[in-house]
């Protein structure tokens, strides 16, 4: 029985239990870690999307796309990258009709309940060229590969007699089509797939009848989840996935930036920590839809890339590449008795010595019973490379029920705060050309920061500061009253399509107070404006439903600058601020789903110093010391089962 199921009663640590979180450790991946790439793919688009093409016209635009993928996986593997994700819409595009998309669509079998190699097995099935392409991909170059394409289904789905037909009637044409991410293993065979849950303004493609919570295991990592794009604000799969203690998460996205509040890599870096996973997130690159924004996050680190468009540049992709710690605790757990039991002769069979990162270099590795795996392939390769059997654990898609809730460490304790590690250690991220570009610099508590460059690139620098740097915020502000008062002279603006309560910020600090409905938001600021500049700052608080571009429940408290100097700019998307602020952000919110994000000029996504939730809902984030100005401190509570 796997830890999961042991310790199920732990079902939300990070959610339910007293945390706090004093600033991102850097760790220097001291134990098991994996190298992970993320491509943000400057997508080629048929001009025409609305008009259908026939299969050779629609293979030959999608080969042009995967002629990129190809280049850009030589690449990732030429710098040691085990997994490499690629983004939503890469292949195909977007804004097809349900039948102009008719000429991309490939059926994908379920890898469930078959076992398959498009690029070994090319004729088991027909008309899978993309298929058989991405599994070639992946094999030459011994990757992980993600990868998102269109799916065609027969209807009713043969993969699920079980389903009601009068609960799911099939659509019109007697077919489904599906938003559908692919996942392959180093030797091409199909790992898992993935039908995307919630939809945005996707005419092309149809909700799935059944929820999927889909999920594969890696010999070098352990466990990961898959959800896309508009899945990352909704409970299904997204919640579920943390729910079975996956700590691991792949995000294919095609994300349009939406300031101040949605941008693509403020909320990629808000899940991953408020959350306490790895995200692995691919975005396109297309500058007329504000498409950008890519990152690998870890709740430790990250880096990212979000780009901006100077007249007469190109628009281009970006490769990451960063080695990463592994946060799959099952993983790690059988990784630890392999190496106990092989150091000591393992109940007389000889096991598997484990590598320095801890990858099993030998065969017999811990199995379902204790017995030696070997981790024999589909068509009868080794496939794993320490990989083990997760105590007879089935792999792939999970079951909605019996899995453990928590997150657990090695030794059945709840880790939930992330891996610690040394502060200051170096990062040794990956930049463009694969070099590392943090290595030995400190960041604020030792974070290396993945600062924006002169051309919006992210450089993962870590810039020094935090502890040394002067009194803390903590120290110098008093301790917010248990009850504040809401300020004098709220108004209302719309921000994001809501209609946000607003307080201004005057002078060089004080406290606010600003609520809504049941949520009130509580701010203490210290303010040093540059060049002696009179930006205006608002504190804001919403607890309500969103209806724009979807229907969901928040309750947020976000500080922010406003665009001009009236009021009623405030809440208005703005890049640049040359203000830092020295703050704390609180609010006592009706969900255990708050996800922390703090966004600078120039699209520098930044770590808080400290974030600390209360079993009583009280959340509190705290940050001091930023090299630039600050354009968004927010805290994203999303009520989810109001919506």
């Amino acid at each position: 029985m796997s830890l999961r199921v042991l310790l199920a009663v732990v079902v939300a640590v990070l959610y339910l239990s007293p945390v706090m979180l004093s600033g991102d450790r850097t760790e220097g991946t001291p134990g098991p870690s994996y190298v992970a790439a993320v491509y943000e793919h400057k997508v080629i688009l048929n001009p025409e999307p609305h008009v259908p093409l026939s299969r050779a016209a629609a293979l030959e635009h999608m080969m042009r796309n995967l002629k990129v993928y190809e280049e850009q996986a030589a690449r990732a593997a030429e710098q040691g990258a085990q997994i490499i994700v690629f983004p939503e819409d890469g292949i195909h595009g977007f804004n097809f009709s349900r039948l102009s998309i008719s000429g991309y669509l490939e059926t994908i079998p379920d890898p469930l309940t078959e076992d398959w190699n498009p690029c070994t097995q090319p004729d088991r099935h027909n008309q899978t060229e993309v298929l058989q392409s991405l599994s070639c991909m992946a094999r030459r170059h011994q990757l992980y590969l993600v990868a998102n394409m269109p799916d065609l289904q027969p209807c009713p789905l043969t993969s699920q007699p079980h389903l009601d037909p009068s609960q799911t009637p099939c659509p019109p044409d007697g077919r489904w089509q599906f938003n559908t991410d692919v996942v392959f293993r180093s030797d091409g065979s199909l790992a898992a797939r993935y039908h995307k849950q919630n939809l945005f303004f996707e005419k092309e493609f149809d909700t799935p009848p059944r929820l999927e919570v889909v999920t594969f295991d890696t010999p070098f990592a352990g466990r990961f989840g898959v959800f896309t794009c508009f899945d990352i604000l909704f409970h299904d799969p997204t919640v579920r996935l943390l729910e079975k203690g996956i700590r691991q998460m792949i995000f294919p996205t095609a994300w349009m930036n939406l300031l101040p509040l949605l941008t693509a890599v403020q909320i990629q870096r808000a899940v991953s920590l408020g959350a306490n996973v790895t995200l692995l997130a691919a975005n396109l690159r297309h500058d007329s839809k504000a498409m950008t924004g890519s990152g690998i996050f870890t709740p430790s680190t990250s880096i990212y890339h979000h780009a901006f468009h100077h007249p007469g540049e190109p628009e281009e992709g970006k490769l990451l590449v960063l080695r990463i710690p592994v946060l799959d605790s099952d993983w790690l757990a059988t990784q630890k008795q392999a190496k106990r039991q092989g150091e000591t002769g393992g109940q007389g069979e000889a096991k598997r010595q484990i590598g320095e990162e801890g990858e099993a270099k030998g065969q017999g590795e811990i199995g379902g019973e204790g017995e030696a795996k070997g981790q024999i392939g589909e068509e009868g390769e080794a496939k794993g490379q320490g990989e083990t059997g997760g105590q007879g654990e089935a792999k792939g898609q999970i079951g909605e029920e019996g899995e453990a809730k928590g997150q657990i460490g090695e030794e059945g304790e709840a880790k939930g705060q992330g891996e610690t590690g040394g502060q200051g250690e170096a990062k040794g991220q990956i930049g463009e050309e694969g070099e590392a570009k943090g290595q030995g610099e400190t960041g604020r508590e030792g974070e290396a920061k993945g600062q924006i460059g002169e051309e919006g690139e992210a450089k993962g620098q870590g810039e020094t500061g935090g502890e040394g740097e002067g009194e803390p915020l903590s120290a110098s502000l008093p301790i917010l009253s248990p009850n504040p008062s809401p300020s004098p002279s709220h108004f209302i603006s719309s921000m994001m399509c809501d209609p946000f309560s607003f307080v201004l910020l005057h002078g060089s600090e004080g406290q606010l107070t600003v609520c809504d409905g049941p949520l009130c938001c509580h701010l203490q600021y210290r303010r040093s404006p540059q060049g002696g500049n009179t930006e205006l700052y608002a504190l804001g608080a919403f607890a309500g439903n969103h209806t724009a571009d979807g229907h969901f429940a928040l309750q947020v408290c976000a500080l922010v600058r406003c665009s001009g100097s009236e009021v009623s700019s405030c809440g208005k998307g703005v890049e640049e601020a040359e203000s830092r602020l020295d703050f704390r952000l609180e609010g006592k919110f009706g969900t255990r789903y708050v996800y922390p994000s703090l966004l600078g000029s120039g699209m520098v996504v930044d770590g808080p110093d400290r974030i600390e939730k209360t079993t009583d809902g009280r959340v509190t984030m705290e940050h001091s010391g930023m090299s630039v100005g600050l354009v968004t401190a927010c805290l994203y509570g999303r009520v989810y089962d109001q919506d």
